[in-house]
């Protein structure tokens, strides 16, 4: 459990017991996280960009233009949401609450504020490109040290225990050069931890900042 003390991923960072508590696995959970939120949300948007601007010659596509433009609010929202993971303190939303009840109230005061136009920007830059680069970090950073460790496995089910390329890379001959790779992705796993974890507070930092 991460300790009580530690109420940001930052905080956790610098004390020494960080390797043992459930950070490395919130940081790991919020960038691979990212990817259904951002493939669902770019499918949603294309979707509504697309059959709204079809249809908007008939009127019936514009409600859908609409949702597409204010798309970045329930986006933000889980966003905001997720940040729950990497920092305890309360993100705070920055809309206001309609004058009057209604649909069409809500609507109107949401394109009315700038923060409606903040989060579709964080959006659109969401979908596109920042999902796919925090799943590469994830794959980049646990590539190495896993596939690794996993060299004596390899040896026995793809080497026939004779030789076998760990990582495509090195021959491998022997078990104990196998072990003695399996031991170096293991002291590299702890490094992949906190180079995950510092990319994810970085990543979460920016998102509160834009957000909130």
């Amino acid at each position: 459990m991460a300790s009580k003390a530690s109420k940001t991923v930052w905080a956790a960072l610098r004390r020494p017991t960080f390797l043992l508590t459930s950070w490395p696995w919130r940081a790991v959970a919020y960038l691979l996280s990212s990817t259904p939120v951002g493939v669902l949300g770019l499918i949603a948007v294309v979707t509504a960009i697309a059959v709204g601007g079809a249809l908007a010659i008939v009127v019936v596509g514009v409600p859908l233009l609409m949702a597409a433009f204010l798309s970045g609010v329930p986006m933000g929202a889980i966003e905001r949401r997720r940040l729950s993971l990497l920092d305890r303190r309360a993100a705070r939303t920055p809309h206001g609450e309609p004058d009057r009840p209604g649909l069409r109230e809500w609507c109107w005061t949401r394109f009315r504020e700038p923060a409606s136009w903040r989060e579709l920007a964080y959006t659109l830059l969401f979908v596109t490109v920042l999902w796919p680069l925090d799943l590469l970090a994830v794959v980049f950073a646990l590539t190495v040290p896993v596939g690794l460790m996993a060299t004596p496995y390899m040896l026995v089910a793809y080497g026939d225990g004779e030789s076998v390329m760990a990582l495509k890379q090195w021959l491998v001959t022997s078990y104990p050069e196998a072990w003695a790779m399996a031991a170096l992705g293991l002291v590299l796993l702890p490094a992949a931890a906190y180079a995950l974890t510092v990319v994810a507070g970085f990543r979460a930092y920016w998102a509160r900042t834009f957000l909130t």
